[in-house]
């Protein structure tokens, strides 16, 4: 292998934008005149990507946030770069916002958990998963990702279905022409439904064989995003494992102007009072860490959630923190109870399903 060039282990695009992302990140160094030389290494999935990083034949192997999560052996490897998050909302592709969908419409999701949070702002909506949708409206001709977008957009042009909602990756990699609308946090209307989307969402990692010169992929790391992922991980590593794909967790750094600013909007009193003075001046400066973390009920009725900000210096403190509370929320929430209109029953106030 030539000196001074890195070879990354490259599996085939899934449609996320992962690879795609590290491709516009690499041609835009370039650009800039960077020096950095990175070959692909084209290998079929990522059993064959961590053998060719055993056998030395890669030095850096291309993994989505969720990928390095999930893997249960992270022995002898390390993130050696964090690309800049891509945008981590997901989108509905549909004529109108969700509020003004037609009543009882009919949406297809890929995520659980999403369909509930549209559950949530649509009581009325039918959200059904890919699998539902394929045995209702048959099998598509294509059914990797790369089939399945234009399919579902077929599906909405034909009136079967009134929305599909899609990751931002996925719907940009298809190349398709729809009118898409943002399920974002909506800070600053909290009157409109709000969708935090599922943890990792959006990063994209090069992992490494510990003890590999990773300051040499400085250009390519970005440190407010692994901040940001190192946080997620933090909270999602300590809650239960089989309700895990239910919980979206979301990390960010903001600065404390846009944080007051839409404190005043909301009216948040106890979190302007957080980081002004008695004089009304901002105590501390610099950058802060706003995490949020929420479930929502099979049915959407029912949402438990954290909210919390922070000094980004105390941001792991504040992930051990809402860990706790986590776990002494979800406690009380899952407490059975009685009924007063019917004493003889007990119900819950939460139920995963």
């Amino acid at each position: 292998m030539q000196e001074g060039v890195f070879r990354v282990a490259l599996r085939p695009e899934d449609g996320s934008g992962t690879v795609d992302h590290y491709l516009r990140r690499k041609t835009t160094l370039k650009d800039k005149g960077s020096e950095l030389i990175l070959e692909e290494l084209e290998v079929p999935d990522m059993d064959a990507a961590m053998v060719a990083l055993e056998k030395a034949e890669a030095d850096i192997i291309l993994v989505s946030g969720l990928e390095w999560a999930n893997m249960e052996d992270k022995t002898g490897l390390d993130i050696a770069a964090v690309l800049p998050r891509r945008e981590s909302t997901w989108v509905l592709i549909s004529d109108d916002k969700p509020e003004y969908l037609p009543r009882r419409s009919i949406i297809i999701c890929p995520h659980r958990l999403v369909r509930r949070q549209m559950r949530r702002a649509r009581r009325d909506a039918h959200t059904m998963s890919v699998e539902d949708a394929i045995e209702k409206f048959g099998t598509p001709e294509d059914d990797t990702w790369g089939g399945l977008v234009p399919w579902m957009s077929e599906l909405l042009a034909k009136g079967d279905i009134d929305a599909f909602i899609i990751d931002r990756g996925r719907w940009e990699m298809a190349g398709i022409r729809n009118r898409r609308h943002t399920l974002g946090m909506q800070r600053n209307q909290r009157d409109r439904a709000h969708f935090i989307p599922p943890t990792f969402s959006g990063f994209t990692l090069l992992l490494s064989r510990t003890g590999f010169p990773s300051g040499q992929l400085t250009e390519m790391h970005d440190r407010v995003s692994k901040s940001a992922l190192k946080t997620e991980y933090n909270l999602w590593d300590g809650i239960s494992h089989e309700n895990r794909n239910l919980i979206a967790i979301h990390a960010e750094q903001r600065g404390v102007g846009a944080i007051l600013r839409e404190a005043e909007q909301n009216e948040d009193l106890p979190l302007q009072e957080s980081l002004l003075d008695i004089e009304g001046r901002v105590m501390t400066g610099g950058t802060r860490i706003e995490i949020r973390m929420e479930t929502v009920s099979a049915n959407g009725w029912r949402t438990v959630g954290l909210e919390r900000t922070a000094p980004l210096d105390f941001a792991y403190e504040e992930s051990i923190r809402m860990i706790v509370e986590w776990k002494n929320l979800m406690e009380v929430v899952s407490e059975q109870y009685v009924d007063p209109e019917n004493p003889e029953t007990k119900s819950q106030f939460f139920k995963w399903s």
